[in-house]
Order: structure tokens, then sequence, then C-alpha cells
């Protein structure tokens, strides 16, 4: 039954009408499904299926097109005629397999960590009819398909849905799900998953190779008077390197019908290197490299020219006696917030963030290939201390985030730390206290809530080439540690446990909390991990509306043990504690 459910072309309009008629007008409810899947295998959106704002530009649906499936870490929207009773769906808290809400691997059989809650926008709350998302909390198999299961235990006014009984297609989705043992399904749908890598990929392989020399366009040095970098560093020089280009204006690429992009040229790419004190008097060619991953719309300067060292990198880079080398994430930088709200407010044009942000990654992964293999440490101010063959990598936040895509895409760094980091874009931003102004923007051109909730799972597809659970299989090797703030307002931990889960990462303890689905063990231990770090700020509420500024994001990378535990584990592999026989916490930071 589930090979032939398997080999089954996209429904014909009698199936369609069997599942959207029971919900409302329209392919896109649900969404996604197979309906928007063409007879070529591709996705196959077509006017209408994306909303539009008036006046607005429509949809170029190539990135779509090119896709043989939708997102590995795809949210599910659906809107149904009836009031859904919100304690029937469970939300945010109720992280699980065997919900009333489910999410299958119709290939393995599997059922998925996932849940389903109700959209909590103000819009959506007053009408009743609040769109239903279901958001997986695990990274689906490229090539797999995946069907979302409604079951009798999501109510209306206390009674289960009462839905007409499928057909065609859907009535053969029923009967493979009852033999995989869910018997309780009253509505289901299904779509198919692709890797969404191509993007990146293309864009890596035009961008290979070793920059040329930088360039210095301010330097700053403790000995000479009058150009004292801030207090900690020896050295600090700001400038470009040469790298190659592919954005046209700065914030699209040009693609071919392979969404291959062209090369434009070189473009001088932020360059950023930091000596701290501590390495002055170090034997030449004996000082590690750090590459640094700076937060969202900021840039390494708030960092490493901040007088208060208020994100503690400095003392980081003394600590460990590291040089600090870093660039900026083009797309998500310091000059482009602008930018990103022109794309809130044209929706149609959203594929640009990931085709900045891929450049972004290219230099980044350049830079290291300066590092590595080209000039860049022969220059001046690193004073012949670096060690080209140690080099690690530490990301706060945005660093966190692209900074798992740029350490699954290269060959030079052996460990990394993800401070603060996760995945899943269209999740993550909701949620965040970074998005109220672009939710202002987004939700008066788009006041209907559904229609909002299907443009953010669209957008899911367009995130994946920079998104790190698009390359899940990819770190699950390797020696990288996330740390995580409970209670983060910016990136939610419940996507950090996504990833934590999708690339097997084991939660070191002591923790905080105990995140269904992710294994754990007592620190010491070596390996890809996760471990936590409480600020005692609170948590923000559990829905899709952005949460309160609480600085829980922010708190943790000034502690001792933070910083102890990274430094410790960039240079041995192990996961260690620095907080005693509790968790590190605000009231217990830890120490050296």
């Amino acid at each position: 039954m589930l090979l032939l459910l398997l080999a089954c072309p996209a429904p014909d309009d009698t199936a369609a009408e069997a599942l959207g008629g029971a919900l409302g007008e329209g392919r896109q409810n649900p969404f996604p499904s197979v309906e928007l899947m063409g007879e070529d295998g591709h996705v196959a959106l077509t006017e209408g299926d994306l909303p539009v704002k008036a006046g607005g530009q429509e949809w170029d649906f190539s990135a779509f097109a090119a896709r043989e499936g939708f997102s590995v870490v795809q949210p599910s929207v659906v809107s149904f005629a009836v009031p859904i009773d919100p304690e029937s769906v469970g939300g945010q808290d109720s992280v699980a397999k065997d919900g009333t809400v489910r999410l299958v691997d119709l290939d393995t059989g599997e059922a998925l960590w996932c849940f389903a809650e109700l959209d909590a926008a103000p819009e959506a709350m007053l009408t009743g009819l609040r769109p239903l998302i279901v958001r997986p909390m695990q990274a689906f198999t490229p090539g797999h398909h995946i069907a979302v299961l409604v079951t009798s235990g999501v109510t209306s006014g206390g009674e289960p849905l009462s839905l007409p009984a499928p057909e065609g297609h859907y009535a053969e989705l029923h009967d493979t799900l009852a033999d995989l043992g869910q018997t309780d399904v009253v509505l289901a749908w299904d779509f198919p998953v692709a890797r969404g890598n191509a993007l990146l990929g293309a864009a890596l392989a035009a961008t290979a190779g070793t920059p040329g020399a930088p360039t210095w366009s301010r330097e700053w040095d403790a000995d000479v008077e009058g150009a004292e970098p801030p207090a900690g560093l020896w050295r600090l020089a700001q400038g470009t390197f040469p790298a190659v280009n592919l954005l046209v204006d700065g914030t699209h690429m040009e693609l071919d019908a392979d969404r291959i992009p062209a090369v434009q040229g070189t473009v001088d790419a932020y360059l950023m290197v930091a000596v701290p004190e501590s390495v002055r008097e170090a034997a030449p060619g004996t000082v590690p490299v750090l590459l640094f991953g700076h937060g969202i719309l900021s840039d390494p300067s708030d960092y490493l020219r901040d007088e208060g060292d208020g994100s503690g990198l400095v003392a980081f880079a003394n600590e460990m006696g590291a040089i600090v080398v870093a660039t900026e994430w083009t797309g998500l930088g310091g000059d482009d917030r602008l930018h990103a709200i022109e794309v809130a407010d044209e929706f149609t044009r959203f594929d640009e963030m990931p085709q900045m942000l891929s450049q972004g990654v290219s230099n980044t992964v350049a830079l290291l290939a300066a590092v590595r293999e080209g000039t860049l440490l022969d220059e001046p101010i690193f004073a012949g201390l670096a060690d080209r063959s140690r080099v690690s990598y530490y990301g706060i936040s945005l660093g966190g985030i692209e900074g798992a895509v740029m350490l699954a895409n290269q060959d030079v760094v052996e460990r990394g730390v993800l401070h603060v980091g996760g995945a899943a874009w269209s999740t993550m931003l909701e949620r965040s206290a970074q998005w109220p102004p672009f939710d202002l923007v987004v939700s008066r051109n788009f006041p209907d809530p559904f229609e909002r909730q299907v443009l953010y799972a669209a957008s899911q597809v367009l995130w994946d080439p920079v998104d790190p659970a698009t390359y899940a299989s990819d770190l699950a090797p390797g020696q990288w540690l996330w740390q995580e703030a409970i209670g983060d307002e910016q990136v939610p931990n419940l996507t950090t446990e996504l990833l934590a889960r999708s690339t097997g990462a084991t939660l070191g303890e002591p923790a905080v909390t105990s995140p269904t689905g992710v294994p754990t063990a007592a620190m010491p231990f070596s390996g890809i991990a996760v471990t936590q770090f409480d600020p005692e700020v609170g948590l923000p509420e559990p829905v899709n509306r952005p949460a309160p500024i609480t600085d829980a994001h922010t708190i943790p990378r000034t502690w001792e043990g933070a910083r102890a535990q990274a430094i410790h584990f960039l240079e041995t592999g192990e996961v260690a504690h620095f907080c005693g026989t509790a968790p590190c916490s605000a009231s217990n930071p830890g120490s050296f």
C-alpha cells in the first residue's frame, strides 16, 4: 500500500476538492501538499498559490520550481472552517511523536518529533478561526515523503472534528497510515521533502579559491600613542580582502535556468583582526587563530571595538591566547537592516535574503582559505605569531546559526562553538525579540493571519540554503558545541533543541531542562553536544509571537563558566563543566 501511495501522481481535481473542500478554497490550504507538485516531480506553484500584497509585484516561482520537494524543517499550515480548541492541539510545550497532531515519515513508517499550535497573532485571536501550524522538531530526511495527521483528539467546542470521508489519493493515504498503526486520523495530507543546499553549493563552487592580500583602512596598536585599541588588545586592524562577488547591486544574484549564479567580479569583503595582549610574548608561529561569527544586524567591530567588552570576546581571546579574524555575514550585517525591512515589505523579494547570506557564507569560507593557504597571516599585524594549522570557530547568535552552515561546508575548522545558535529560520523569526519591526510591515500588507502563515511556511523553502537544519547530516559527525541560554528571547530554545535532535547532539549534564528526544550524558565527555546556561529571567510565552527583551540571549556569554567551557572544548574537544555540581546560572556563573 505504501509503495502504491508513493508511486501515485499528483492528485486530480476530485481529490483536491475532497481535501480542500473540507477546509476552504485554494490549493494552499493546507500548505504544503502534493497538490503543489508538478508532473515533472518539482514544486509547481502558480499565480494565486502564494499571497501578494495589494499593488505589489508578482512572485517569481523559479526558486520553488528548482526543488523536488519542500524543506527538511517544513512547517505545515491549515485553516479550518470551525474554531479549534487550543488545549486539544498541545502547543509548544507538547513536543511529541504521538500528539493529537503528528508527522509521519511515509518511507520509514516512523513518527517524528513535532508540535502543533494555533496562531497567536492578535487578528487570529479576534476571529477565533486560528490557523493550525505544525512544526517539525527534527530535520526530515531529504527524498522522503511526509504525512501530516490530525487525529480525533483535535476538537472544536469540545467535540471531535467532523470532516467528509477522504477520496482518491487521500483515501489511500488514510489506508497507508492505518497500516502503520495510525488509526485515529480524521484528516491527513502529505508532501515530499528535498534538500535545499543547491544555491549555496553553487555559490561556494563559483567563489572557490584563495583571496589576495588585504587592504587596511585603520589600525590600532597599544604601543603607538593616540592609536590605542580597546583594553585587552595589543593590536587591532580593520579593512577588506578581495572576494569573488556574486551579487548585483549588493542585493541579489543573477541566476541562470539551473540557479547557478554568475560571477560579478570581485568585492571588498569586510575584515577585522584582533591580537590580544596575552599573546604579545608568545613564540613565533604558536598562536592559534579563532574565526569569529558576529550576531544579527551587527558586525565584528561591535564586539572587538566595544570598550566595555560587553560580549566578552576580548576576554575570550585573551583567555584562549588566540588571534581573532572575522568578516561579515552579508545580508544580515550591520548595514543590512534597511534592506531586510524592504524585503519584509515586498515579500516576493524574499529570495534575496538567502542569496545575500550565501555570499556572506562564501566570504567566510574564503577567509578561512586566506588563513590556511593564503598570505593573510604574513601581514605585519600578526607579528609572525599565528599558527595556520590551528584554526577554530566561535560564533554568537547569527554567528551560531550561519556559523553552523559555514562549518558544514568547509574542511579547515575541526572544532566550533555555536553560542545561542539554532535552526529553522521560519520558526525562529516569529518568536524572536528582533521580529517586531518586520512583523508590523508584514501584518500591514497581509492582515489575514492564514495568508501570513502560508508566506512564512513558504519562506522556509527559500531559507534552506542558509539554514543549519539543511546540513544536519553533515554536522552530525563533527566536533561542535551548542551553548543554549534558557529563555532565549532571540533564538528560541526549541530551535536549538531541534538541531540537537537532528545532529544527534548529546545534552551535557548538569542541565537546566530535559528536552524531549535529546540524549543526555554527565560531563565531561567528547563529541557533538549542547549545554545549557540559565540567566534566571524566566521563559517567553510558548506562542508564535515576538518575545519581550530579557537579555537571556546575551547574559551567559559574559560568564567565566561559559567561556571556560568553550575554550576547553576548542582546545581539547572535551565537553566539560566549570560551574561546580549545579547547572551554570546567573547565581552560579562558574569560573576558570
